[in-house]
């Protein structure tokens, strides 16, 4: 895989999730307490997944993807979402990065 096929997959995924996040997001007026299961764990993914592609990619550092988050991410999620995402690169492409 190279690297403009590894973006679209992530992005890909990045979208199915956000729209998860959307459908169970209108759905806490409906359950008592707002509690909706797997918000908050969707939520979570999608914002460590969104710091690893921006330093896997762009090499961003983490104060200017989050400038207002007033907690720390994990950093070992995040590791290994970069960590997986350069196994599924091709060789080649990851002797050239």
């Amino acid at each position: 895989m190279n690297f403009k096929d590894l973006k679209h997959k992530i992005k890909e995924k990045q979208k199915q999730l956000a729209q998860t996040i959307k459908n169970q997001k209108s759905k806490r007026k409906e359950v008592p307490y707002g509690y909706v299961s797997g918000l908050d764990y969707n939520r979570d993914d999608y914002r460590h997944i969104h710091i690893a592609y921006c330093q896997f990619f762009n090499n961003t550092p983490y104060g200017m993807i989050e400038q207002t988050c007033h907690t720390d991410p994990r950093k070992s999620t995040i590791e290994s979402y970069m960590k997986t995402w350069e196994s599924d690169l091709d060789e080649d492409v990851r002797d050239c990065a």
